[in-house]
């Protein structure tokens, strides 16, 4: 009997991702797979712009969470119904076999991009896996099903997410991230809001948004040739594109019309005359080259034209380009981020990042935590060693928690004088803390005489610790000002600690 039961759906890329890392853990033969449908009535809305914009947005959140994770964005979810009933045939047949025709049904649709509601893409997996290619469903099959279904819909977990059971009745719901997954089939309770792993935070692809008024289908050849090196996102209205720009900004934006080209050339001047350290490229793509349409695209100050009659290979070159110069622009304009004495982060990088990370982990429904750190009696310290001597220890401080962070997310930033914030987006507050705890000892261990401390005969730090979910409301203003409090608390305590602040 297997130990753990999974909710999923072949159409759903959080149960692709979930079925890949069980598979790469070696724990798949501890799961009774299950099989059901997230939206029966995909067909009614498969098409429409707002489900393909919803598509592209879960794969984005997948990306992000599981990077390791080999995943590409198809044109449309599949209907997963007969594809379903195929494996819990083949399952009577051979279970092995079954097992591997599910992961290839995942592969062809994640990966491939291909249609598992067609007969074709079907008899392919059938034929790879040596199962017999004449599938006739019975009954049998068709109630084991509507049982899976019905077990899954009478649940307290009624979403379009997996579903994860334990023999003893623990659930995660979700995407967990590698260790909460491993510590789950391990026995513990496993928040959904935990710290991802470092390897889901190290890789990360470049973001396209792309709007197209005509819906996807004119441009599918631009996105197919795109897909699996960037992130793709299609906002499905001005309005989702125009929040999107606000809250967390692609690195490219492609615009797309066959007979609004006004109004896009409009978008596209509204967007690129925006004042900004590292301003946004827009492309205009177009179905035929037209020399007085392109003009205008580039005196509305778009950064090139693409044509949709070219190949695929040319666009993904001519793209490639454009996000290597918006890299390039990202570097200059940081440099001038960077605090000339600690070579960390300046107050106005810290400011700038501590709104854009927090409403990127409010999209994804994760938490961020923020280190609010202090030097302790620096001033007694510069009183008695002079200022030369004071910048040294900044420096050194600076650099000695800069090696403590290992995820390229987290930013280090000079708050202010002797005072540190570090942001750390993704991260519960059991991480924070080992963070903050790591840090003390680091700056202890440098043994940087300090005589006139009233705390110990070195330098050492304080911190304060706080963190919260975006997704249930606040601003980063209450995130700054319990990581300050706490910091506070820290030094009133007696410094060379770490004090987090109460939820």
């Amino acid at each position: 009997m297997a130990r753990y039961t999974v909710y999923a759906d072949l159409n759903c890329p959080f149960c692709y991702a979930l079925h890949e890392q069980l598979i790469s853990f070696g724990l798949m033969d501890q799961v009774d797979w299950r099989l059901i449908e997230h939206a029966p009535d995909l067909d009614v809305f498969n098409t429409s712009a707002q489900s393909q914009a919803e598509l592209a947005s879960d794969v984005f959140i997948v990306r992000t969470r599981a990077p390791q994770v080999e995943l590409a964005l198809p044109k449309k979810r599949s209907d997963s119904r007969f594809a379903s009933l195929c494996v819990i045939q083949a399952a009577d047949i051979d279970p092995a076999k079954a097992a591997h025709l599910r992961h290839l049904l995942y592969r062809a649709l994640w990966i491939e991009g291909k249609d598992i509601s067609d007969v074709s893409v079907i008899y392919d997996c059938l034929v790879a896996t040596e199962l017999p290619a004449e599938v006739d469903i019975e009954s049998e099959q068709e109630n084991k099903l509507s049982f899976w279904q019905e077990s899954w819909e009478q649940g307290e977990y009624n979403r379009r997410i997996p579903v994860l059971e334990a023999i003893d009745g623990r659930i995660s719901l979700g995407l967990p991230s590698t260790e909460d997954l491993l510590a789950f089939f391990q026995g513990e309770e496993i928040s959904s809001q935990a710290l991802p792993s470092e390897s889901n935070v190290q890789f990360e692809r470049q973001t396209i948004a792309i709007y197209s008024d005509q819906g996807i289908e004119p441009v599918w050849p631009l996105i197919s040739s795109l897909r699996t090196e960037y992130n793709i996102l299609l906002p499905a209205t001005l309005n989702e594109l125009s929040t999107l720009l606000k809250e967390d900004p692609p690195q490219l934006l492609l615009l797309s019309t066959n007979e609004q080209w006004p109004e896009m050339l409009k978008l596209c001047q509204e967007v690129t005359q925006l004042k900004d350290d590292s301003p946004l490229p827009v492309a205009l793509v177009s179905n035929e080259a037209d020399d007085h349409i392109e003009l205008e695209a580039y005196s509305a100050g778009a950064s090139d034209f693409l044509v949709l009659s070219r190949s695929p290979v040319i666009l993904l070159s001519r793209v490639q380009i454009l996000m290597q110069l918006k890299q390039s622009q990202d570097q200059l304009a940081r440099s001038a981020r960077i605090d000339g004495l600690t070579q960390v982060n300046n107050r106005r990088e810290f400011e700038r990042s501590i709104e854009t990370e927090w409403r990127r982990v409010q999209r994804a429904k994760r938490k961020i935590a923020l280190i609010m750190v202090d030097i302790d009696h620096f001033k007694a310290f510069n009183d008695f060693y002079g200022h030369l001597a004071g910048d040294g220890c900044l420096r050194t401080v600076a650099k000695a928690i800069s090696n403590t962070i290992q995820r390229a997310h987290d930013l280090v930033c000079r708050y202010g004088g002797e005072e540190f914030a570090i942001i750390l987006p993704d991260t519960d507050l059991r991480g924070a803390e080992l963070l903050a705890e790591k840090m003390i000892q680091a700056v202890s261990e440098l043994k940087i005489e300090h005589d006139k401390s009233e705390t110990l005969d070195v330098v050492t730090i304080s911190a304060g610790i706080a963190c919260l979910s975006p997704f249930h409301g606040g601003s980063p203003h209450d995130l700054i000002s319990q990581a300050d409090q706490a910091l506070y608390q820290a030094k009133e305590s007696g410094r060379n600690q770490l004090v987090t602040a109460l939820a």
